[in-house]
């Protein structure tokens, strides 16, 4: 590890008092582009997921706009754009489909309130049937993405990237490919058996440095692209009452 990079790691990964959100963008502010990448292709895989584990859980409740695209039962399904609101503990979820084959669904979830369900509202001539109630694990959610509703949000994103990278261990191949267009690092990881007993054979995260979070993710078999995760316009969202309530909030 270059001295550059151990002073940087040292800075903001492992510092005896944990830093604070604001400490930690306020160190990102001043440093270089060439300095950021010293840290982020120097920096082991596990402790850049912390950071952003940290980096999410500061937020509180947040939003975003995800564009996503899954390929399901060997179909690459149409791009989606979904305007997603998260609050991480108790987990709650809103999901509004804006474009896509979807466009106009809405659906709650609230594990407060159902565990094992979500609710939902579909768009033009479904919104007839009014609003259901649909298990997590149910068949018509597996024809929509190849992930449970609960499963959305950027900490269960960053928890499922951190439970592959702890199976892989020393067996976790890394290329780091630098920045992508959008100004994010984007690092290749490529998992052991050829991805066996893992959702992707190579993994693709592209990481906005102010942010501490991935706002790219990739994942690819040896067929090629399975899932596409592109977010943007992230911030600390504004909730009511209404916004994870599955009765009034649809």
């Amino acid at each position: 590890m270059s001295l550059v990079a151990l002073l940087l790691a040292s800075s903001l990964a492992a510092a005896p008092v944990p830093l604070t959100d604001a400490e930690r963008k306020a160190k990102v502010a001043k440093m270089s582009q060439e300095e950021l990448e010293a840290f982020l292709r120097n920096t082991p895989p596990d402790v850049l997921l912390n950071l952003s584990a940290q980096a999410i859980a500061a937020m509180g409740p947040y939003q975003y706009i995800m564009v996503k695209q899954e390929r399901i039962r060997g179909t690459l399904q149409g791009v989606q754009t979904i305007r997603t609101t998260i609050r991480e503990e108790p987990n709650a979820i809103r999901l509004e489909y804006l474009k896509g084959p979807a466009a106009g669904r809405k659906l709650v979830y609230n594990s407060a309130v159902k565990k094992n369900e979500f609710r939902v509202r579909e768009a033009g001539f479904l919104a007839i049937v009014g609003k259901l109630w649909i298990p997590l694990d149910s068949d018509l959610t597996r024809n929509d993405s190849n992930h449970t509703v609960a499963e959305a949000g950027l900490g269960s994103l960053v928890r499922r990237l951190q439970a592959d990278q702890k199976r892989a261990g020393t067996s976790l191949g890394v290329t780091h490919e630098g920045w992508n267009e959008d100004g994010y690092f984007c690092s290749l990881y490529t998992l052991p058996n050829g991805g066996k007993g893992f959702d992707n054979a190579k993994t693709r995260v592209c990481t906005d440095p102010k942010a501490g979070v991935p706002m790219k993710v990739e994942g690819f078999d040896a067929a090629g692209l399975i899932e596409r995760y592109a977010f943007s316009d992230l911030k600390p969202a504004t909730i009511d009452t209404n916004t994870f309530d599955p009765e009034t909030g649809l």
